[in-house]
């Protein structure tokens, strides 16, 4: 079994670059073909770009043809490109246009009749071996939750599953690590593109901009230390201190991303009378109530020296574009990884408008302790009330310190305030300044001041984590009992979050002071 080193470098000799030498015909057709990209501009525009390594296969811009064998005044045409597509079986529009364009100065827009699709037929056979992101740039007047996107060569097709497009331009990202699974799928003579709207009963009308071949495969950072994360394709492999396997975050066919054997599986049943444990149920999901029709989401919320957090959001639609709605019933998860191990899992079922669930029942991936103090691999509500249900949970590492990181999380330390106030965290269930959907403190500063004594109980507090909200116009700083706390950090939103790096046996006063706009909090 390879060790953590080994796979590391493994997944770096795969970032590296491309093989060399031996090119076939294909590859030297396709690469003549590539339209030299806008870098700038759409280094902007797409973030799956900030590797450097993209080609572009369609971008409605002019453009020197390539090649060197044509006189140098050639020039291939932006408004051309566009006879390279077709709608079928139905006759659609398709026309260049300026007027809503991602980068430079044109685009196509195209309007598909139901249950048509508009087809990009290659001028050349391309190689896709090398990139793990079909990416493109596709402008919808509404919300969608139906798109798929089919990638064809003369043999063989794969379709994705449903894409989300939000109002405006959607950078639509498709998995090619997906075909490479695919015997009979040849990566390197790929032929067409097509793009259909399955669930529409009316025309569709879209906008295309650029179709990109990327290779995103990276290591993310800033992080804890100890802590790597890789993204590839779509998916990401996340190596954790204390811990003998990474955590591998990874879209499902279903359309849903799952951390594989670290995933917490739910079922959810109408009849209170579940299945017993001891059929080997609790290791099987049930979603079924929810529906068959789901999409998901997932995305890193926050990455730092001190932790990383991901979202993970599951939506099951009653029926086409109503994903976005905020009364679409979904279960959203969100995880929070510390440098020393600690790794805290939030997760909400909302199934408001949806059918009766009676029992639901969460079977973690190793041994947690819950919020309100109860610990196990399985937390089974008999009788679920209302339509709406969230847990926390966090899972301590196989350090010496593991009892007391759950003591920690089950019972915080007090929280005195003497200037400022609690953020009033959506997380802090109990209001009592501890956000137990991220595992850390929660304060605000008044006037850019914050001064507050953590009180800890029998087993002291190890690593606080704590987050000061507040308005300030200058470097922030924090000390505890007149000691500089290093390494505070701003976060996005403007917040500064630091860790208390000893063990804190008896009471604590913590002060953070900056310098805040008149009147300002």
């Amino acid at each position: 079994m390879m060790n953590r080193t080994a796979i590391v470098l493994v997944m770096l000799v795969a970032v590296a670059g491309c093989r060399r030498g031996g090119q076939d015909e294909i590859r030297k057709n396709s690469e003549e073909f590539h339209i030299g990209p806008l870098p700038v501009q759409q280094a902007r525009a797409y973030a799956e770009t900030v590797t450097g390594r993209f080609v572009s296969l369609a971008d409605f811009e002019d453009s020197p043809l390539p090649g060197g064998r044509f006189s140098k005044v050639s020039i291939r045409r932006g408004h051309n490109q566009v006879r390279h597509f077709s709608i079928l079986p139905a006759a659609g529009r398709r026309k260049f246009v300026v007027n809503i364009t991602r980068t430079g100065a044109g685009a196509m827009e195209a309007t598909l009749p139901p249950a048509s699709a508009l087809v990009y037929r290659l001028p050349v056979a391309y190689d896709f071996s090398r990139y793990t992101l079909l990416m493109l740039a596709i402008y919808s007047r509404n919300i969608r939750d139906d798109l798929t996107v089919r990638i064809s060569t003369d043999r063989a097709g794969w379709e994705s599953g449903p894409v989300l497009l939000r109002p405006g331009w959607n950078n639509v990202l498709i998995d090619l690590q997906r075909l490479k699974t695919m015997k009979d799928f040849d990566t390197r003579d790929v032929r067409s593109i097509s793009l259909r709207f399955p669930a529409s009963r009316e025309p569709v009308c879209i906008n295309i901009d650029d179709i990109m071949l990327i290779d995103n495969r990276r290591e993310i950072a800033p992080l804890p230390e100890g802590m790597r994360l890789f993204k590839n394709g779509l998916d990401y492999i996340l190596f954790l201190r204390h811990r003998a396997r990474p955590v591998r975050i990874s879209q499902s066919n279903d359309g849903l991303w799952r951390l594989g054997a670290d995933q917490a599986i739910i079922k959810l049943a109408a009849d209170i009378r579940l299945a017993s444990p001891e059929d080997g149920s609790l290791l099987r999901e049930s979603l079924e109530i929810m529906g068959r029709r789901r999409i998901g989401e997932a995305k890193i919320l926050e990455n730092n020296a001190i932790r990383l957090r991901l979202s993970n959001t599951w939506y099951f639609p009653e029926s086409a574009g109503q994903w976005l709605s905020m009364s679409v019933r979904r279960i959203h998860w969100e995880y929070t990884f510390y440098r020393d191990g600690r790794w805290v899992t939030d997760v909400t079922i909302n199934n408001a408008g949806g059918k009766v669930i009676s029992s639901v029942r969460i079977t973690v991936p190793q041994e947690a302790v819950f919020s309100d103090g109860r610990r196990g691999r399985v937390r089974h509500e008999r009788q679920f009330a209302g339509s709406v249900g969230r847990w926390s949970f966090l899972i301590a590492p196989e350090t010496t310190h593991r009892k007391r990181y759950e003591a920690n999380y089950a019972g915080p330390g007090r929280v005195k305030i003497r200037i400022g106030g609690l953020d009033e965290a959506e997380g802090d269930t109990d209001g009592d300044g501890f956000d137990q959907s991220q595992g850390c403190y929660c304060l605000r500063a008044k006037a850019g001041h914050c001064r507050f004594m953590l009180v800890p109980d029998d087993m002291g507090l190890a690593g606080a984590v704590i987050r000061v909200a507040g308005r300030w116009n200058s470097d922030v700083t924090a000390n505890s009992e007149g000691l500089a706390l290093r390494n505070l950090l701003r976060l996005t939103d403007g917040s500064v979050l630091f860790v208390l790096p000893e063990i804190a046996n008896r009471p604590k006063w913590v002060e953070v002071t900056g310098s805040a706009p008149s009147g300002g909090e």
